[in-house]
């Protein structure tokens, strides 16, 4: 029983601590592509045998990474978000289904025009799942505000 119990101790305190080290960094950047054109990067640099998935990962699957934009009415969104990256496809046995996911760096780009020549700034949440071979953490949200110049 004591042996048991100091197993469920370590694994507990093993995930806490894989979860505080953050196993996904992510940098916020615009690049201007002309006078009212920009490119929003959201890219995500992961720690070796970790993987954040594809926004198109089917269902009964893992949590998919969604790019939420708040709404600015200077700005409008142009297509989807594109994923660049290298995109890895394997059958998960956990899931039961084919994921795509990335490992090591993946870049969510969009593109956004400005309305009207104004300074403003395109804000909002990247939600995302991280798992190794051997656990998943919970989905995060993680907030952005980038200034458009």
């Amino acid at each position: 029983m004591m042996k048991k119990l100091i197993w469920v101790i370590a694994i507990v305190c093993t995930a806490c601590i894989v979860h505080a080290q953050d196993p996904a960094s992510w940098t916020f950047t615009a690049k201007k592509i002309d006078a009212k054109t920009f490119e929003i990067n959201l890219s995500a640099t992961l720690d070796d045998d970790w993987h954040l998935y594809s926004q198109t990962t089917p269902d009964g699957g893992p949590v998919p990474t969604s790019v939420s934009f708040a709404k600015n009415p200077l700005l409008v969104l142009e297509g989807k978000v594109k994923e660049v990256g290298t995109m890895e496809k394997h059958f998960e046995k956990l899931f039961g289904v084919q994921v795509f996911q990335y490992s090591e760096k993946v870049d969510f780009v969009q593109t956004v025009k400005l309305k009207a020549n104004a300074k403003t700034n395109i804000s909002g949440t990247v939600e995302f799942m991280l798992c190794n071979d051997e656990m998943c953490l919970p989905p995060k949200k993680v907030p952005f505000n980038i200034s458009l110049k």
